[in-house]
Order: structure tokens, then sequence, then C-alpha cells
């Protein structure tokens, strides 16, 4: 469902480029908070965590049409079947369903939602533990100090020189600990019999370095010791679960949110002119594209290439391969991941772009003209090869024939 608004004010052609494709939809807010847009939003946030299966996401049309449009596939809505085949690809694998698909936007939504992809359960933490016997502990025969390591938290001299019993040793013990974790309650010290038990829920790992250094005014005639850690256990972190359908992550569904956002702002820009509602998409899918079959199968992007290489719109009748070819030839996909190049190339189809319809003669004069001359590209882009394997004057050819043929 398209917003209400109807224009974002800004003049078209360069101009208006030069403003827009520095803007977010946070800088319009009249889209943000257009009253169909905030009803789509509203929506979405409350229904979509519910639909924690693809089957249930796609059977809500109000879901369907918001999640399609935010991925830039309004022309599968109402193919339930097809996209529930997209959605259960499990993306991991190259044949899976959504891979097979030349477009990128479907192995994109398949692997943002993550309904096919394997899930791994949380698992619970298992408590590090050790102990230390204390022999001798009295009023005249105590400890300094304390320092080591446990559940990953260290302490340092901690006073033990009022401490008489093994009660207060752990007493004592335990507050060092929880204080140097956080002031958390996750590290215990309890006494059984003469041993010190501890215990780190959160399974950090178990004791390391412990000292525990006699006090020097000890006056009793049997000195008190502590032995060595004994029954140590490392214990084992919780791991939290992954995996799974993405709608259950609150993050996920505010960068579908800004997504549709986006998606929302080229539908309005593009009420002023078409021109710029393609080179916004451009610059948000071009940077996505591994091969030239993924521009062909797009038309938007298509027309900007074609566009921005003087190609007429019968150029796009030929055979894939030799489109692909002619691409090639004259730009490299890897310039689609550098801002610079992009921001180059998508000025020069803002200044290209002709909105009026050609006829066949004039589409065949464009193609000879733009063949013709070396100035078709100017954009630090590589410009064809002579012994590339489909010329210039051939592919020439092959144009002018279909573009008349059809006339």
């Amino acid at each position: 469902m398209d917003p209400l608004l109807t224009s974002l004010g800004l003049p078209t052609g360069v101009a208006g480029w030069t403003i827009l494709q520095t803007k977010t939809p946070s800088d319009f807010p009249a889209l943000e908070n257009d009253p169909i847009v905030q009803q789509q939003i509203k929506y979405f946030e409350q229904n979509a965590p519910k639909a924690t299966t693809a089957h249930a996401l796609l059977s809500d049309p109000r879901l369907q049409d918001f999640v399609l449009t935010a991925y830039g596939l309004t022309s599968e809505n109402g193919l339930t079947a097809l996209m529930e085949k997209v959605l259960n690809s499990d993306t991991s694998k190259s044949n899976s369903f959504a891979a097979q698909m030349v477009s990128p936007e479907y192995i994109q939504i398949a692997r943002a939602f993550n309904y096919g992809g394997t899930t791994t359960p949380a698992t619970r933490a298992t408590p590090s533990s050790a102990t230390v016997d204390i022999g001798n502990l009295s009023t005249n025969s105590n400890f300094a100090n304390f320092s080591g390591t446990f559940g990953g938290v260290s302490v340092s001299y901690v006073d033990l020189t009022h401490a008489t019993t093994i009660q207060d040793v752990a007493s004592t013990l335990q507050t060092a600990f929880r204080h140097a974790d956080g002031n958390k309650s996750n590290i215990t010290v309890s006494v059984t019999g003469n041993y010190l038990e501890f215990s780190d829920a959160l399974g950090r790992g178990t004791a390391a370095n412990y000292a525990f250094s006699s006090n020097t005014l000890n006056t009793g005639s049997d000195p008190v010791t502590a032995s060595a850690p004994t029954n140590t256990v490392a214990g084992s972190q919780a791991v939290p679960a992954s995996g799974g359908p993405a709608v259950t992550s609150s993050s996920f569904i505010q960068s579908v949110v800004s997504k549709y956002l986006e998606a929302q702002l080229e539908v309005v820009a593009g009420n002023q002119s078409n021109a710029l509602r393609q080179a916004r998409y451009a610059k948000q899918q071009l940077p996505t594209i591994t091969n030239w079959n993924q521009v062909i199968a797009d038309k938007p992007l298509a027309n900007v290439i074609q566009t921005v290489l003087g190609l007429p719109v019968a150029f796009g009748a030929l055979d894939i391969t030799q489109q692909a070819q002619v691409y090639g030839q004259r730009i490299k996909i890897s310039d689609f991941q550098n801002p610079t190049k992009l921001s180059k190339l998508l000025t020069r189809y803002m200044a290209m772009s002709n909105e009026t319809t050609q006829t066949p003669a004039a589409t065949a004069a464009t193609l000879l003209d733009s063949f013709g001359s070396s100035k078709v590209i100017n954009l630090t882009l590589p410009a064809a090869s002579a012994t590339s394997s489909i010329s210039n004057q051939s592919t020439a050819a092959l144009i002018l024939s279909t573009a008349f043929s059809q006339g």
C-alpha cells in the first residue's frame, strides 16, 4: 500500500539526485509520519513476531505486502507458494531454492528471515566449582589475606585478619568475589566441614592462582594452612539458541521497518521522477550484484546501466549472454562496491536520463552514435577492448535488426 504523501518536494534531474542521494527516510518527517506508513509499520511490529513460520507470514496479506515491499519484491505479491519456497530455503546450501534464483533479493530475504536455516537450541551453563581444605583456623591462627581467580573473576589481598572461623572466611571471600563481579550473585563460597566450596553458576572457569597468606601476628603453636584447590570443575557457559526465525528478534523487526521506509521513499520519489526512483534503488542494490545476469533480470537496474552506457531500450532484446558481454566490456562489477565510482555512475545516469520514448529509428541512431564514439563511457570505467568477442559494430547490427523488426 503506497503512502498518501505524493511528493518529496525535490527538483528533478541531477539537482534532485544531488539532494536525495545523501538523505535517509528520517530526513523526510512527512514520509515517516504518513498515516498509511504508520498503520503498516504498527501492524507489522505487532504481528510479525508471531509469524514463526514462512507460511504464517505469507498467509497474512498485510505482512506479505510489507515484507515484499521492504525487500524490493512487490512483483511477487500474491505468489505465496513461490515465496514460501524462497523463505524456507537453507541459504547455507548453494542448491537451495533461493540460491538458484537469479535476482539477489531472493537470497537476501531468505537469509534475513532464516525460516529455513539451521537451528541450534540453547544450552544451560554447567557450574564451575573448586574445594579448598582449611585446618587449624582459630583466633590465634588465621590468615592475613587471600588472592586468586575464580569464575574468571580476580581478587587481590582480601583482608582475612578478622576471619577466625571457616564461615568468616567463606563470607568474606564471597563478598569480595561478588563485589569484583559487579555486585552480582553468581559466585558463592560455602562451608562443608573444614572445606570451602567455591561455585560459579555461569560456568566461567574454576580456581586459579589461589594464595592464602598466614597472619604474621599468629600466636598459635599450630599454624593455619590451606590446601591447593581440589575437585576443580571448569564448568561451561550457557550458549544461547542460534538460528531459527529472525522475527523473534526486536532488532530484526526494526531492520525490516527501516527497509520498508526506504522502499516507500523510493515510491514517493518516483511520483516526481522515475529516474530519481531508479537511481535511489540502484544505489541500494548495485553493491550487492555479483554477476551481470542479476542486472539483466532486474529491469530498473538494467535500465540504469543501459542508460549510462548509452544503449537503447532494444538492447534488452539481445541474448542474455550477449548483453552480459557488452556490460562486462565497459564496467567492472567491483566498481559497484566503490562508493565514489557508484556515485559518479548514478549522477551520469541522472544526467543522461530521458523519460520520453524513443522511436525505432531514433533508437538505431542513438545506438550507432554511441558505439561509434569513444565518449560513450567516461567514468574511469574500462572501455571495450578491440579484441573482445562481441564487437561494437556487431552489437549495433544485432540491435538495429531487432529494433527495425519490432517497428
